[in-house]
């Protein structure tokens, strides 16, 4: 068991507090540090002590007490190396408000680092001094913590909703899918610490002009293995976590806004949880729970507070009064970890922990056997003895593999970076490139020969064999480090440059070979010394030998420098158009899914449009099946009318034809409504119509909306295009205008006998069937007042009619029928006075009269006809409706008037 070590940090005055002539509240000497309350008044202790670890007074340089990075380093940062080469887990972390100098302390600048790459560097060194029985391996992963999502800073892309993390049951908690890499140097691990620190969520606010918004863990897995005393195998594996937090900002105080708030927010809370964690350990309460999930920072860091690892924290303060609750803040948490205690083990291979178990138990047995031998002990004994040392030969011949592939693996320069694998030898070499040969998938790498001549040609014996070049094309001398290119027989180049003569190559050189190979000369150690000083590559080292190239020094550095500058742009360049292409693509892909969704929504529109246009279409048939309703209740009312007028003419006295009158104009303000109502019926049915032009317009619209989509997006095939043509086809409805309907067939009325307009009258009504001429007074009137009638029926029948020539016919209609009536009153009169007549008495040959009856509501009218046509007048059956005589034939009846003979009987058709 081992409790958390606490150190606190205070840094100078940064140039804000400064401006605000902020005054130093934090006293330090040795271990404890001192707040001093500057607000309290006198009498008041205005004070507070702690004790801690470790106390860096780094606020004044020239202070002899002055805590460097290389101070604090070696305090806090080689614990952290030994642990990981002792076995265990190691954790190291950065706690404090916004801008307090966590980060400086944590990662520091390129000419004075801080504690993470001075550890890796450190670990590095160790493993160097220490090679030689062991057998090392570093992987490195780098991941943040920004609004609670977890993000790979080594990855090329993550996920939008972040990494997920889990729990295994013995390993603890860790991220899903975090990219892990093989390093086998400081320099690796250098390039990814760079790499991911560019990447890592930065922004400026009021406290602090480069603030982290987020919290990065730096993360070392350590493996070493190797042969202890007497043989007996040691493996480790241990986990080293370098911190980075963000730090706790107030609102008000970083004016932050916006994403900035949001972000402030997201860090306030992990930082929360993180205090409560660090309380509910150090109250050592048995069975008190501890929220390691409510943040994801948190829970990653559950081995470090209170779990298997050596944790070590870090409190970075600020000395400014202005800050006094935030660093008081600060240093009650630190002064509450002091008190958690973890159980760190050495995290020991199964396999190498069972070995040492058993030759524990081997020493053991030996010592029971005694001078005595027992068979039982033996016998065990040997067992055993036999389990380890299979076990030993076992581990070690894994470890000899590994060892092997792991120094191949070296030599090569073989690392994982993200997705790729990096190809770096430790020994100046050169790599192919093959210009030409478009199918080759391989790295072709050729190491020089060391302090001595490596001879290139197509020569069997030459040291690189390359086809198509001369015998011994070039020989490459490498001493001292220095390496000179001497042609031979045949074409050499240096960086596109001819060359005859004896060249220097350096770093980076491109070497010409004939016309077909391009090598490139690298070399590991002179790479390194370049990018520790930090200079660029020039090409007056390129070309030591010869006195040509070293006039051209000049502009060889121009042409360099132009030629990093092109490639540069035409990396940059291939970068933009790849991520323009990724995006295009997104594009397209969203384009794509739009157009589906909109002909999906088209097509929904356009099945409600169909099914309205048939709810509408439906409406129309109703209406016009009401039309025509309206249009029998019309001509049953004429017919009505038509029996009223008759049954005027049976009326002999002045009131009761007056009350005639009155019933007639009734009637006829009854018909009026009628004709006014099929009048509305039929504005009703073009209302439908021109409704149903609409939904045609409706149509027509989202057709066009879909040929505009699909002009939108060029890049269809031929197949994409028919199936949107064939979608766009069933849009197409085809509306036909209905005919005029017919009049129904009806025997139920006496001017719907027919299909076809049938006239009452014929043309020539001179003459009857028996050749008598029937051209009386009565008759042409009788003969006029028909054809008004179908000249008022042909009228109302037309969908054009004139309404004034409507009245007019109508006008006509009922002076024709006044005429008539006081003709008949006249021959009625006539009738009474003189001996009683018998006007058809020539007819009585002819075949009976067919009477049909049409049923209304008040009485019974019947139309007269001759099966010849014959027309017969209301004068003639004035008294038609008293029937004196009925006499039974078969299913007919006859009727007889007493003013037709008994041969002018009327046959009625039930």
């Amino acid at each position: 068991m081992a409790s958390v070590k606490v150190a606190v940090r205070v840094r100078p005055f940064n140039q804000r507090e400064l401006d605000m002539g902020a005054k130093a509240v934090i006293r330090m000497d040795g271990k404890k540090t001192r707040i001093v309350n500057l607000s309290k008044t006198a009498g008041d202790v205005g004070f507070k002590d702690f004790t801690f670890d470790h106390s860096y007074w780094s606020f004044e340089p020239s202070d002899p007490d002055f805590a460097t990075q290389e101070q604090v380093f070696e305090e806090l940062g080689t614990e952290v190396v030994a642990s990981a080469f002792e076995g265990y887990n190691a954790c190291l972390f950065a706690y404090g408000q916004t801008g307090s100098g966590k980060t400086f302390t944590m990662t520091g600048p390129p000419d004075d680092p801080g504690l993470i790459p001075r550890i890796c560097e450190a670990m590095f060194g160790k493993m160097q001094e220490e090679q030689e029985d062991k057998n090392y391996r570093v992987d490195v992963s780098y991941l943040e913590i920004y609004n609670e999502k977890v993000r790979d800073l080594l990855a090329s892309s993550n996920p939008s909703g972040g990494l997920r993390v889990r729990e295994h049951p013995r390993q603890g908690p860790y991220v899903s899918d975090l990219s892990h890499h093989l390093v086998t140097c400081y320099d690796h691990v250098a390039q990814l610490m760079e790499r991911g620190n560019r990447a890592r969520c930065t922004a400026a606010t009021n406290m602090n002009d480069t603030s982290s918004r987020s919290h990065a863990i730096f993360t070392l897995t350590f493996r070493q293995a190797g042969l202890g005393a007497e043989g007996l195998p040691c493996e480790t594996t241990s986990k080293v976590h370098l911190v980075d937090l963000a730090g706790s900002e107030r609102a008000d105080a970083t004016g932050a806004t916006g994403q900035r708030l949001k972000e402030g927010a997201h860090i306030n809370k992990s930082l929360v949880t993180l205090g409560s964690v660090i309380s509910a350990l150090a109250e050592k309460r048995v069975g008190s729970f501890v929220p390691y999930r409510d943040a994801v920072l948190t829970w990653l860091l559950k081995d470090s507070l209170g779990g298997n690892s050596k944790t070590i924290m870090v409190a970075a303060i600020s000395p400014a009064d202005c800050n006094y609750s935030e660093t008081l803040s600060t240093l009650r948490y630190a002064n509450r970890a002091k008190n958690i205690v973890n159980q760190p083990t050495v995290n020991e291979d199964p396999n190498v922990r069972l070995i040492r178990e058993l030759r524990e138990e081997i020493y053991k047995l030996r010592g029971l056997l005694g001078e005595e031998t027992q068979p039982k002990v033996l016998a065990e004994l040997q067992q055993k003895e036999a389990k380890e040392k299979s076990l030993t030969a076992e581990w070690a011949e894994k470890w000899r593999e590994t060892q092997a592939i792991l120094r191949e693996q070296q030599a090569l320069g073989l690392r994982k970076a993200g997705r790729g694998v990096v190809l770096d030898s430790d020994r100046p070499h050169l790599v192919a490139i093959d210009q030409d040969d478009r199918l080759s998938t391989g790295v072709t790498l050729y190491h020089l020969n060391r302090n001595g001549d490596t001879v290139i040609g197509a020569a069997e014996g030459s040291d690189i064999v390359l086809p198509g070049l001369e015998p011994h094309h070039c020989i490459v001398t490498l001493k001292d480090g220095i390496a000179v290119l001497t042609p031979k027989n045949g074409y050499c180049s240096v960086d596109g440059l001819a060359t005859e003569t004896s060249s220097r190559i350096s770093q980076g050189s491109l070497i010409g070979l004939g016309r077909a190979h391009v090598l490139r000369y690298n070399d590991p150690a002179e790479a390194a010394q370049l990018r520790k000083e930090g200079r660029v590559m020039s090409r007056s080292s390129l070309f030591g030998g010869s006195t040509s190239d070293l006039n051209l020094n000049v502009e060889e550095r121009e042409l360099e420098t132009e030629r990093r500058r092109l490639a540069r742009e035409y990396e940059e360049r291939k970068r933009q158009l790849d991520e323009e292409r990724r995006r295009l693509e997104e594009r397209q892909r969203e384009a794509e899914e739009q157009l589906r969704l909109r002909e999906e929504k088209l097509e929904e529109q356009r099945r409600r449009i169909e099914n309205k246009k048939e709810e509408e279409l439906e409406k129309v048939v109703e209406e016009q099946s009401q039309l025509r309703i309206l249009q029998d209740e019309t001509e049953r009312r004429r017919a009505l009318l038509k029996d009223l007028m008759d049954q005027m003419d049976e009326e002999q006295s002045a009131e009761t034809l007056e009350a005639i009158q009155q019933v007639i104009i009734l009637q006829r303000e009854e018909l009026q409504e009628l004709e006014k109502r099929v009048v509305e019926r039929l504005a009703t049915l073009q209302e439908r119509q021109k409704r149903v032009a609409e939904l045609d317009a409706q149509l027509e619209a989202a057709r066009e909306e879909v040929e505009t989509a699909r002009l939108a997006l060029k890049e269809r095939t031929e197949a994409e295009l028919q199936a949107m043509h064939k979608r766009r086809a069933s849009l197409s409805l085809a509306l036909n205008g209905r005919g005029r309907l017919g009049p129904p067939s009806s025997d139920d009325s006496f001017h719907t006998a027919t299909d076809q307009p049938q006239t009452l009258w014929p043309p020539d009504s001179a003459l009857s069937d028996s050749g008598l001429g029937l051209a009386s007074p009565g008759e042409a009137l009788a003969r006029k007042v028909a054809q008004q009638k179908e000249k008022i029926l042909t009228a109302l029948e037309d969908e054009n009619c004139d309404k004034e020539a409507l009245n007019d016919h109508i006008a006509h209609l009922q002076e024709l029928q006044r005429e008539q009536i006081r003709l008949e009153t006249k021959m009625n009169g006539n009738f009474k006075g003189g001996p009683a007549r018998r006007p058809l008495e020539a007819e009585v040959d002819e075949p009976p009269i067919t009477v049909r009856a049409n049923a209304f509501r008040r009485h019974s009218a019947f139309e007269l006809s001759s099966p010849n046509r014959m027309p017969l007048t209301p004068v003639m059956f004035s008294s038609v409706t008293s029937l004196d005589r009925v006499t039974p034939l078969g299913r007919s009846l006859v009727y007889c008037s007493p003013l037709l003979s008994p041969a002018s009987c009327s046959e009625f058709s039930s």
